[in-house]
């Protein structure tokens, strides 16, 4: 029987490196998943770890999906629907349970996570950052990009941003002395539009080399597709314009990877890294042009929103340099970690452990993944803040996003998807259901949902959701207590 000093030296740091609205088709992984981009340092990382290319998250905008990849919900079984919220002092997660644990639990950088009441009891240490410089729109109102969230070339005064800040506080923290094991969690905002950066990363790819984006053939689509391709001035932009912001977008993502590289070299430079459990990953993804859209929808589940990265390092699993193409899903890294860190709790969640799938013990770990966001009129406490005027500084590119669901509630309608290897399924509250054949048309561009031959394909996946709901609807209080 271990004591608490050799259990603490016996389970491993743990380390979260989360990008905000990061592609999963955004990592090169040496060319063979994306051979245009340049992502050297998460390219060496995921050889020395197992890196997932069909990892989805259960929500499309970054407060729900988060507060559900920490939980191990889904939306709908923890209430966390809308940026509005966020984790409670009374519910569980899993930074809470690491630090019952022993583990100095460390948070840098953005939140879209925690309530402030919440924050103490599951957080060690809470190291604030700079907000640092912030580029401003620099198109006139009546310009073509001025709301496509396209900024261009920043200085690299604007540069030394939030991010930097986060990653020098990292890097500080990772240089003192640590008595316990430690979770350090490391929050960046980019890729998160608007679409900017810096040099070498904003001339970094050849806008003639860059994936052309989906077509924006909407005729088929969700009204509020439609609405956004035209009220952002989407329409008025041509492939160049989009290659343009793809290109952008791609440097982000390089500049990600730099500061990645960063906290690798100092892991190894300290001699932790090879001991410590190590997990990138992404809260969700964006448009960056498909379908002429940028940006996100919270009830939007095109693979380019749902799929992002998740590269894992785990201490003691020899499946290095590897890509699973099994479906797996964020909130498996609750239970993955929980046993990492020797955690045995009767908590409910909906996770599944991703060791057993890399030790070769299982072939696969889901037949299908599930999503869901959006919400009601009933709930006005979920919907955005109107901004009034689109020359707000700062918040005036989100004009028309905010006041798009107000006209037209139905935009935003509740809905839930259900994707398996071949088919995906969203169901809506209100509004146009979508139905993709992925083996054929694997960039959801003819949606099928109103022809008659694929009812039974249909009929299947409802079912298949209908059970889903009936097994993860509520989340009964996991203790048990009674007073009599």
């Amino acid at each position: 029987m271990l004591n608490m000093a050799e259990e603490k030296h016996a389970i491993p740091n743990i380390i979260f490196f989360v990008a905000d609205e990061m592609r999963g088709d955004c990592i090169s992984f040496d060319g063979r998943r994306n051979p245009v981009i340049n992502t050297p340092n998460i390219d060496k990382f995921a050889n020395d770890g197992a890196a997932f290319t069909n990892c989805f998250t259960v929500n499309p905008v970054c407060g729900p999906s988060r507060c559900c990849t920490f939980t191990g919900q889904f939306v709908h079984s923890n209430g966390h629907r809308s940026l509005y919220q966020l984790l409670q002092p009374h519910e569980e997660n899993l930074f809470k349970f690491l630090k019952v644990k022993g583990y100095d639990v460390v948070w840098i950088g953005r939140n879209d996570l925690f309530s402030k009441e919440a924050i103490k009891q599951s957080v060690t240490k809470r190291l604030r950052t700079k907000t640092g410089a912030w580029k401003t729109n620099p198109y006139p109102l009546d310009d073509l990009m001025r709301k496509s969230f396209y900024y261009g070339e920043r200085t690299l005064e604007e540069s030394e941003d939030s991010d930097y800040h986060v990653i020098q506080k990292a890097i500080n923290y990772l240089n003192s002395d640590h008595k316990n094991p430690f979770c350090l969690y490391i929050a960046l905002s980019f890729p998160h539009p608007p679409y900017t950066v810096e040099e070498p990363y904003f001339s970094m790819y050849d806008r003639k080399l860059v994936p052309s984006p989906v077509p924006p053939k909407l005729d088929d689509k969700p009204e509020f597709m439609r609405l956004i391709h035209e009220k952002y001035g989407l329409n008025n932009l041509d492939k160049d314009d989009f290659k343009e912001i793809i290109a952008t977008y791609y440097g982000m993502v390089s500049r990600v990877d730099y500061q990645f590289g960063q906290i690798i070299d100092k892991l190894k430079e300290i001699g932790i890294y090879e001991n410590s459990a190590i997990f990138f990953f992404a809260d969700h993804g964006d448009y960056t042009g498909d379908y002429g859209l940028t940006e996100k929808w919270p009830n939007a589940f095109q693979d380019c929103l749902i799929n992002v990265p998740l590269i894992a390092k785990i201490p003691g699993i020899e499946s290095k340099g590897i890509l699973y193409e099994q479906l797996v899903q964020t909130i498996d890294l609750f239970p993955t970690v929980l046993n990492i860190a020797q955690i045995e709790t009767l908590y409910t969640h909906f996770g599944k452990n991703l060791i057993p799938l890399l030790e070769g013990r299982l072939l696969k770990l889901r037949d299908a993944v599930f999503a869901e966001g959006g919400y009601n009129p009933r709930e006005p406490q979920c919907f955005e803040p109107i901004v009034k005027n689109p020359e707000m500084l700062g918040i005036g590119i989100y004009y028309d996003k905010t006041n798009i669901p107000q006209e037209n509630p139905s935009t935003v309608a509740r809905s839930a998807m259900i994707r398996t290897k071949t088919w995906k399924l969203v169901i809506r509250d209100s509004g146009k259901e979508e139905l993709y054949d992925l083996m054929y048309d694997p960039s959801e561009a003819s949606n099928l949902i109103e022809i008659y031959a694929y009812d039974k394909i249909k009929a299947d996946l409802k079912e298949q959701l209908l059970r889903w709901y009936l097994r993860t609807s509520d989340n009964a209080n996991w203790k048990r207590e009674r007073s009599i």
